[in-house]
């Protein structure tokens, strides 16, 4: 795909409101489209898109989420760059299956905490799982970001780029404050990157692939087996509140969760909540 073209489309998704991690992901699997083909997508229409879906699901074998991820970067560049929206007119896709997260119990949270690294590596995973943070976030605080006279933690862009406001504990500050003072990092980011030539930091986040790898790396040294990721520590900051009586509207606003659907999800893994719910008919007086 040619380079006009592909910050063209950037531009489009950046007005749309997008935001930059999804703008990346979307111009790299146009761009695959594209270069599957070897022609510009202005030249190509309905079919072509619909064998690049075909090849993808039966050559390629990708996971139905991912083939959606493809299908939705198409369609923006489409219906919105190259205004042709009857491009995708015609080609039905699978509705995406929301499945249930995988959350870390309690006792794997301290296990990969312990494991982690570094002290560094572990108060990034600590901020994730104490404030809800996905890797975007935690990995873009920085010190104004920590408002300990209202007990609070700013999250400046959040996903598409949306402000919120989630729990700053004593805890959570005591280690924040202990990280601060420790390292010191220059330019105000809390958590900054390292160069590659030397251990100085630079005036730039940790990029979001380190912090997936820090992660990875404690839940391997812990001796966890079953399949989690960064996010898990997400996860399990909501499906831990909502265990502990915490109300999932609450839950909501701390997470930034525009449809409380979202949230719910997490309603279905809080076994131990579910379990200590009371039927109404407990409290029915039956006369039996």
């Amino acid at each position: 795909m040619a380079s006009v073209l592909r910050e063209r489309m950037r531009d489009d998704m950046e007005l749309a409101g997008l935001a930059e991690g999804t703008r990346d992901v979307y111009v790299w699997k146009a761009a695959a489209y594209a270069r599957h083909f070897r022609r510009p997508p202005g030249r190509m229409g309905r079919e072509e898109v619909r064998s690049f879906l075909l090849h993808l699901v039966r050559e390629r074998k990708l996971a139905e989420s991912t083939v959606l991820v493809y299908a939705a970067a198409i369609r923006f560049l489409y219906a919105v760059t190259l205004g042709r929206p009857e491009v995708m007119e015609g080609i039905r896709l699978p509705r995406p299956k929301r499945r249930a997260p995988e959350v870390p119990t309690r006792e794997e949270v301290r296990r990969i905490l312990d494991a982690a690294h570094s002290e560094f590596h572990r108060t990034m995973l600590l901020a994730s799982y104490a404030a809800g943070l996905r890797r975007m976030e935690v990995t873009a605080l920085r010190v104004e970001d920590i408002d300990s006279a209202s007990n609070l933690l700013h999250v400046r862009k959040g996903k598409g780029d949306k402000p919120r406001m989630t729990v700053l504990g004593p805890a959570l500050l005591g280690e924040l404050r202990a990280h601060w003072r420790r390292h010191r990092p220059p330019h105000g980011w809390l958590f900054p990157a390292r160069g590659a030539a030397s251990r100085c930091f630079e005036d730039r986040p940790m990029p979001r692939d380190a912090a997936s790898k820090a992660f990875s790396m404690a839940a391997k040294r812990a001796g966890i087996s079953r399949r989690l990721t960064h996010h898990g520590l997400r996860h399990g900051f909501a499906t831990h509140l909502l265990e502990d009586g915490v109300d999932i509207r609450t839950i909501q606003v701390l997470l930034g969760h525009m449809c409380l659907e979202t949230t719910a999800q997490y309603a279905h893994v809080a076994t131990r909540l579910i379990q200590q719910t009371p039927s109404p008919l407990e409290l029915l007086d039956t006369g039996s």
